[in-house]
């Protein structure tokens, strides 16, 4: 194994892959880096891509973490309290992370030290956007949303769901909680707007959105700490010959 590198304390490294084109022989290779619990969770799926998008996932989770500890992709171990998000269980680490996954798109974000949440969202999926939007979303964000060109519409409604879905993963909860008691906005200078539920601080809380593609977005949420008042997002595609910087940056919160 090569050294593993430094995390800052000020950075979260979002790591992304597309899966479409991971033939069937390399989903074989990294289903040998995930547990016997994740392989056996792989096989419940009933379509080959839900498989193939899972263990792609996971097996990056297990390459990222690597990254940052010396510690070997299939060494890590992971467990998750009723209604909580997973966490690291073994071996002792400061390292925290996320991980998302839909059709075609896997990502996870990593951090020291801070609780972080990541959510990747395909705008190609959607139908009902409305519906949902005027049952779960805020009703800021329904007039926000009303407000749009029928063709702006789709990409929008995503964008406010990606988000508000990484501030759920950051928190721990998932969608008991309340959708419309905290919301977005993406049309006020300088980026995003966070509007807090009413028990929360809005400065606690950092967003990114991005388009890691022109039909995917790809949204961060990561909760400031005493120690870093502003994070750096650097977000990385695996397969990218240069590791560089690829997805399209859409917004991020003021500092």
């Amino acid at each position: 194994m090569n050294a593993p590198q430094l995390l800052p304390l000020d950075e979260v490294r979002v790591w992304y892959r597309f899966t479409t084109a991971i033939a069937d022989e390399e989903v074989d290779a990294l289903s040998a880096l995930l547990s016997d619990d994740e392989r056996a969770r792989a096989r419940r799926f009933v379509f080959a891509r839900d498989r193939r998008d899972y263990t792609a996932a996971h097996a990056l989770l297990r390459r990222t973490l690597s990254l940052y500890a010396d510690v070997r992709p299939t060494g890590w171990i992971f467990e998750a309290a009723e209604g909580q998000k997973p966490v690291i269980a073994a071996p002792p680490t400061a390292l925290t992370f996320n991980l998302s996954h839909t059709h075609g798109l896997v990502a996870c974000a990593v951090a020291r030290g801070t609780s972080i949440g990541v959510d990747v969202e395909s705008i190609d999926r959607l139908s009902s956007g409305r519906e949902i939007a005027e049952r779960f979303f805020s009703p800021f964000e329904c007039r926000g949303l009303d407000a749009r060109e029928p063709s702006d519409y789709t990409p929008r409604f995503i964008e406010l769901w990606t988000l508000k879905e990484s501030y759920l993963k950051g928190i721990g909860k998932g969608l008991s909680h309340p959708l419309d008691n905290f919301s977005f906005d993406l049309d006020r200078p300088p980026g995003i707007t966070f509007g807090a539920p009413p028990d929360v601080n809005t400065a606690d809380w950092q967003f990114t959105l991005a388009a890691p593609a022109p039909s995917y977005r790809l949204a961060v949420a990561v909760k400031r700490t005493i120690v870093t008042a502003r994070y750096r997002i650097v977000l990385r595609d695996a397969d990218a010959a240069d590791a560089g910087d690829a997805a399209t940056m859409l917004g991020e919160s003021p500092g």
